[in-house]
């Protein structure tokens, strides 16, 4: 029963057929057990009445770290709960930060919480005698317990019921807008985006999963070192298309990932790797196509440092993520300016802009469209440089942290 002494959830289906709903290839039931599994639920006790159906669903899905329980086993198990109740009047499409925040602020407050829309509610310590049942008002049980309670709302966080079209259709729209991230620059807010979720949409239907579209998206990476690599203004052309059509798949994993709630450590890194290597193959064909058909003699230069400052970056960026065990996505290095408000901090913050993927792809492109693609090999050069240095302060920043 060790499970147990973490938080449990009770969840109450009084709609069986509406929790079966699929929304981007998960029915409404199974998005409500991935989000309380990845918000810090290790037991959902459910409905007797609704067994069989839930079973299905259960059993669908045998990778589930959560232990389902029926509600009839509650009373035997309810002293061993340690840490809490989190009870849903019925499935809900929700981010996981919801059940979380419940669980997070509930233990620091020791006090019940309730989401705005009277959906779930967090009980710290002992759950109450009487157990939720029916259709739910969750506030007036709590009333009816003698139970003080606090409303919070999540901004922006999705914490939705689906019972007729219109929902569905509000909550899809809800969840493609919460696939932009915060980290997103102007271009891939605004032009990578759109295109990048209108994929996602579909394959969310599909049995393709998020890495093996990262696979895929690397092989249009070498498809674009190729093209560079054969020189001329119609293959310089086509590679920096490609080069700019990565930007916008790479998105598309990630998506993959948090609507089907595949995201994974190993994912992190297959999408992290797969990425550079698509920015070495691009820039390998760059040098092979100029090597064949010759260049200036600043342009050699350029590509010659574009190599020393590609490689030093990403190395030290790498032994980062690897000696700090900071994940597999190079977004979790922190550097010395992203917190700062002096003159230069702010200055880097804006100039950092100019480092991420998706305006550099669109530059390349750019210059690709009026034949002046090697001028790239310069701005690679310049913003290699700038990445390795500040990495290599990020590393004595994290090391007097850790001291």
């Amino acid at each position: 029963m060790d499970h147990l002494n973490n938080t449990a959830a009770i969840v109450l289906i009084p709609d069986v057929e509406a929790a079966l709903v699929k929304i981007y290839g998960l029915t409404i039931l199974e998005r409500t057990f991935h989000a309380l599994e990845r918000g810090g639920v290790s037991t959902v006790f459910l409905p007797k009445t609704a067994e069989e159906k839930v079973g299905k669903v259960v059993r669908k899905n045998k990778e589930w770290k959560i232990v389902f329980r029926s509600f009839t086993e509650v009373q035997k198990v309810f002293g061993e709960i340690k840490d809490g109740l989190l009870v849903l009047s019925e499935p809900l499409v929700l981010d996981p930060k919801v059940p979380q925040g419940l669980i997070e602020k509930g233990k620091s407050q020791r006090q019940a919480l309730i989401h705005k829309n009277n959906k779930i509610a967090y009980l710290p310590g002992k759950v109450p005698a009487k157990l939720p049942e029916g259709n739910l008002d969750i506030s007036a049980w709590l009333d009816d317990q003698r139970i003080e309670w606090e409303a919070i709302d999540f901004q922006g966080l999705i914490c939705n019921s689906v019972h007729n079209s219109a929902e569905k259709k509000a909550v899809k729209k809800s969840l493609i807008r919460s696939l932009t991230k915060p980290s997103d620059g102007w271009v891939s807010k605004n032009l990578n985006r759109p295109i990048s979720t209108s994929i996602s949409r579909v394959l969310a239907y599909t049995p393709i999963t998020p890495n093996q579209f990262t696979i895929i998206t690397g092989l249009v990476g070498v498809a674009t070192g190729v093209f560079l690599a054969m020189g001329g203004y119609w293959n310089y052309l086509i590679g920096g298309f490609l080069f700019h059509f990565t930007s916008v798949l790479d998105g598309v994993d990630g998506e993959l990932a948090r609507l089907k709630f595949k995201s994974s450590p190993f994912g992190q890194w297959l999408d992290t790797l797969v990425d550079n290597l698509s920015y070495l193959a691009g820039l390998g064909g760059m040098i092979v196509g100029l090597a064949i058909h010759g260049a200036s003699a600043p342009v050699k230069i350029a590509g010659i440092l574009a190599v020393v400052f590609v490689v030093l970056a990403l190395g030290s960026l790498y032994f980062y993520l690897l000696r700090f065990k900071a994940g597999g996505t190079l977004l979790n290095v922190k550097y010395g300016f992203q917190d700062g408000d002096g003159w230069f901090s702010k200055i880097m913050q804006y100039a950092a802009a100019f480092g991420k993927r998706d305006l550099f792809a669109l530059l390349f492109f750019g210059l690709a469209i009026i034949g002046q693609l090697p001028m790239a090999l310069g701005y690679i050069a310049i913003m290699a440089f700038f990445v390795f240095a500040f990495s290599v302060q990020a590393h004595f920043q994290a090391s007097n942290q850790q001291a």
